[in-house]
């Protein structure tokens, strides 16, 4: 009698496990934002055209968004907003392309395309992204690691990078915005970290930095200067 009773309340507490299991699958499906592509560190990204060594007027973002639930058959649609605290605005710092979430997939990489307005050589604009709700998706799992919204920041201007330390300052000098943006103008690259580069491509690249330099005293009648007004040595 009592494995008789013990089986029956197992094949009850199974029953409703998959009845709610039932009732899940049968709700809206959602979408997140989530780490990956461009979106490295938490929801925030901070862009600039000049550290990012952009050549054209234009460059993309790849934003990962996530799936919550069963992954669709057809290409469906999502929804986007602008937030209210986004200083940027469409159609002159960026451009939002078609929003439809793949089939048969779980995540997708969404690309936001960036615009080199004349303005951002002086300004930061912040865009904000949030998921908005739509006949197909709702907001989805949110942690540490998915998002409702994310924030854009870009910019024209030279940002002093996290990796240049005591081991950058030993081999290029004393960082400045001028010298940064004089370095990624003379060589097409942005990171200079020694962890990137051997030291054989560090003595290159100084040599190529430092007969630039020489080369625009010549043609000046002085050295450049950094934003501080020293002369920009390496």
């Amino acid at each position: 009698m009592k494995k008789l009773y013990l089986f029956t309340l197992l094949a009850i507490v199974l029953y409703s496990c998959s009845k709610n299991e039932y009732i899940t699958f049968g709700q809206k499906d959602g979408l997140s934002f989530t780490l990956g592509g461009d979106l490295k560190t938490k929801d925030s990204i901070v862009f600039s055209f000049v550290t990012s060594a952009v050549q054209g007027d234009r460059d993309t973002l790849w934003i990962p968004i996530g799936l919550t639930g069963v992954p669709a058959e057809t290409d469906r649609p999502f929804k986007l907003r602008i937030g209210t605290e986004s200083t940027a605005k469409e159609g002159v710092h960026f451009e939002l392309t078609e929003k439809l979430f793949p089939a048969h997939q779980t995540a997708f990489e969404y690309p936001v395309v960036l615009l080199r307005s004349a303005d951002l050589l002086e300004t930061t604009q912040k865009l904000t992204l949030e998921i908005e709700e739509n006949e197909f998706y709702e907001v989805g799992a949110l942690s540490n690691e998915f998002y409702r919204s994310i924030r854009i920041h870009t910019t024209d201007q030279v940002i002093k990078p996290s990796w240049w330390r005591g081991a950058e300052d030993f081999y290029y000098g004393s960082y400045s915005h001028g010298k940064y943006r004089f370095m990624i103008e003379v060589c097409g690259i942005a990171n200079f970290s020694n962890t990137v580069l051997s030291y054989p491509q560090i003595l290159n690249y100084r040599e190529l930095v430092s007969s630039a330099l020489v080369k625009y005293e010549k043609e000046h009648g002085e050295p450049l200067r950094d934003e501080n007004g020293q002369a920009i040595t390496i």
